[in-house]
């Protein structure tokens, strides 16, 4: 089995500090290996900014974000999401993105 990990560096800004110590430990195999992983939250967050930047034509992008919100819906902080959402400037593709993820919009 293969298992595909991402591994990006801490970056500079406050969002960056809170995502990294918001991280959870997993554990990724029966005879204990564990692993950080980010909060659902912060990967909606990211993966919003990554959207944002790449000029909102992602389909790949859009898929993962609707995907988190549908698997870790009761888990999602909305609070959390909701306030930094708006700092980080993509409040409106949040909605959107909710909206879709609870079936109140077709897909795009």
């Amino acid at each position: 089995m293969v298992t595909k990990i991402d591994i990006f560096a801490l970056g500079p800004s406050r969002y960056d500090e809170i995502e990294f110590s918001r991280r959870r430990k997993v554990r990724v195999r029966t005879s204990g290996e564990e692993l950080f992983v980010k909060a659902p939250e912060d990967t909606v967050l990211r993966k919003l900014l990554w959207y944002r930047e790449g000029g909102g034509v992602s389909s790949k992008q859009w898929r993962d974000i609707i995907e988190v919100l549908r698997v870790s819906g009761a888990e999602i902080d909305h609070q959390y999401l909701i306030t930094w959402a708006e700092k980080l400037g993509v409040d409106d593709l949040l909605t959107r993105a909710q909206d879709e993820a609870a079936g109140k919009l077709d897909p795009q």
